[in-house]
């Protein structure tokens, strides 16, 4: 399984519904907001784990506590109660000093308030901590073991990695999901900057985060990205 399942799946599309349906928020920028925030908070958090050690095991930490409690099984519960300020935290926890960029890049390019979209990112990070619980077990059972390196790399690139590598690993498996320069389904407006998607999805995600572009380029990113990942 991997993260297109979690975006354009079943479970994608009920989170799409619920979330839509609990915001007030139309289907279609929905579902083109949740196909652009997934795969920012999966490279967050893999970039996070990457950092050192300590970071490791709290994200470790927090996908096996904000993760449990069958939340996968009871989407329609997670809807009814959220979003609430734990999940909110979760979300500055994922993006810590982007938080603000990443809410306000969302909500220019979607026309959906930043209000709201801060309450579809943290109806999603309980969704994603969950998905990745549930790969952390399955994991576990087949015996691949590997860690928080091998889960995400898995996930993202699907195959093992070797996360302590400085080449290789999680890193070249990231940028199989677009490397050596596939286009994604929906381009971005011939007006906007387009981003060099050639690097892949780490290199695209990357660009984001990157301060020295543009409101346009940060634009065409998202839309790349949600055009991956979008039905």
């Amino acid at each position: 399984m991997n993260i297109s399942d979690l975006i354009s799946g079943s479970i994608g599309s009920q989170a799409t519904e619920g979330i839509s349906e609990k915001l007030g928020i139309d289907k279609n920028q929905t579902q083109w907001v949740v196909s652009a925030a997934i795969p920012l908070m999966m490279s967050a958090l893999n970039y996070n784990a990457q950092k050192s050690p300590e970071r490791a095991q709290g994200i470790q930490q927090a996908i096996d506590t904000k993760g449990s409690g069958g939340i996968l099984e009871n989407l329609a519960g997670l809807f009814n109660q959220g979003p609430t300020e734990d999940e909110d935290q979760m979300v500055n926890n994922i993006f810590g000093k982007n938080t603000d960029n990443v809410k306000e890049s969302l909500s220019e390019k979607s026309g959906i308030s930043v209000g709201k979209i801060g309450g579809i990112l943290a109806l999603l990070a309980p969704l994603v901590m969950a998905y990745l619980n549930k790969q952390k077990q399955s994991q576990g059972e087949s015996g691949s073991g590997g860690g928080l390196g091998d889960l995400l790399g898995n996930i993202l690139g699907g195959g093992s990695s070797n996360a302590g590598s400085s080449g290789g690993g999680i890193g070249d498996l990231i940028g199989s999901v677009l490397g050596g320069g596939s286009q994604p389904n929906d381009q971005a407006p011939a007006n906007s900057s387009q981003p060099n998607i050639s690097g892949g999805l780490g290199d695209l995600v990357g660009q984001f985060f990157d301060q020295k572009n543009d409101k346009n380029t940060k634009g065409s990113i998202l839309d790349s990205l949600a055009g991956m990942f979008g039905k």
